[in-house]
């Protein structure tokens, strides 16, 4: 009597299911309940400050930090944390430059459970980086003419 063979595959691991890291990440927030986190970016001269404004969960409450949860590790072994994952991701999300120069300001909403094209939002407003240029061009030629005139 012969056994029949089955033939057994592995499960498939998450990284098959969820082909990104952003996806993974966002699997992560969806199963902690996270229903949308909303930093305020604010930036000029060469630096921006990413603050976190709230996490709003889907039952409806709201936390002002993000669950500290290790997601990696960076080369030199310290552990890469949702957090910080999260605030680079709102960081990089901008289209323009919101912190090179007169730089920008506005909000990101990270929407873990929305549909793919629904899932960020970015409100930024940048300021123009040459307003002053013409006033500072007019008094540096007034200020020549001054010189002539003495």
């Amino acid at each position: 009597m012969s056994a029949s063979h089955i033939a057994l595959s592995d499960p498939p691991t998450a990284y098959d299911v969820l082909e990104s890291r952003e996806d993974q990440i966002m699997a992560l927030l969806g199963a902690l309940g996270i229903e949308e986190i909303e930093f305020s970016l604010n930036g000029s001269g060469d630096s921006g400050d990413t603050s976190l404004e709230h996490v709003r969960y889907a039952d409806g409450h709201e936390d002002n930090r993000i669950p500290d949860i290790a997601i990696g590790f960076h080369p030199r072994g310290e552990a890469y944390t949702l957090e910080s994952y999260l605030e680079n991701l709102a960081s990089d999300l901008p289209e323009g430059d919101w912190v090179n120069n007169e730089g920008g300001y506005g909000e990101v909403f990270i929407r873990p459970t929305a549909g793919e094209d629904e899932r960020f939002e970015c409100n930024m407003t940048f300021r123009d980086e040459y307003e002053d240029e013409d006033d500072f061009d007019e008094d540096l030629e007034d200020a020549e003419a001054d010189e002539d005139v003495r």
